[in-house]
């Protein structure tokens, strides 16, 4: 959903249609796929699913504020620090494939 979700903010068609076609493979349900940009008003998402997914959009657009303080101590109350600087690194580094794939004029 980290790759999902920061290609639907940054608009990467490519990156959008690769992982969700994979994530349809791996189980993940479209339902999920299709309110994942709503993700704050549905109840399809569990609270460590919902903190990944502040954690993606606030990193995606971290120009605009950054990642915020409240999101990182939920983050810290879910996650071990090991398993924080993964989810970070898996934001950073979808960001870093979206604008590679952006910049190459990649298409479906």
């Amino acid at each position: 959903m980290i790759k999902i979700r920061a290609s639907q903010i940054n608009g990467c068609a490519f990156c959008i249609n690769m992982h969700t076609s994979d994530a349809l493979k791996q189980g993940e349900t479209a339902q999920r796929i299709f309110l994942l940009n709503a993700w704050k008003e549905t109840g399809l998402f569990t609270e460590e699913e919902k903190t990944i997914l502040a954690i993606t959009e606030e990193v995606t657009l971290i120009s605009q504020n950054g990642l915020s303080e409240e999101t990182y101590r939920q983050a810290e109350q879910l996650f071990n620090e090991n398993q924080l600087a993964q989810i970070i690194v898996a934001v950073v580094t979808i960001n870093a494939w979206n604008r590679i794939v952006i910049s190459t004029r990649k298409t479906v």
